[in-house]
């Protein structure tokens, strides 16, 4: 049998919720929920972000706004990857 662990409940997040894992994963994926308070509060969390998600209405942005937003993603994101990184040295 396979073993899940944290990582592994990461990983799976948007799949379990987009309901493309199979039956064994799903029942592993649970067992690991139901032992870790951790990975308990990250699905409650990752739950809770998703409804909060769906709750919002679509707004339209017009092409300079969109673009400045882009941009202040990639830099954010750039940020995020590179404290990332010197943390795993």
């Amino acid at each position: 049998m396979k073993i899940i662990r944290c990582k592994d409940i990461i990983n799976l997040l948007s799949d379990f919720y987009d309901n493309e894992i199979d039956n064994e994963i799903e029942t592993l994926f649970w067992e690991h929920i139901e032992e870790c308070k951790r990975c308990l509060s990250l699905v409650h969390n990752f739950e809770k972000t998703l409804e909060l998600y769906h709750s919002f209405k679509p707004i339209k942005l017009e092409p300079q706004m969109k673009r400045e937003f882009h941009r202040w993603l990639h830099i954010e994101i750039k940020k995020i990857t590179i404290k990332k990184y010197k943390y795993k040295k």
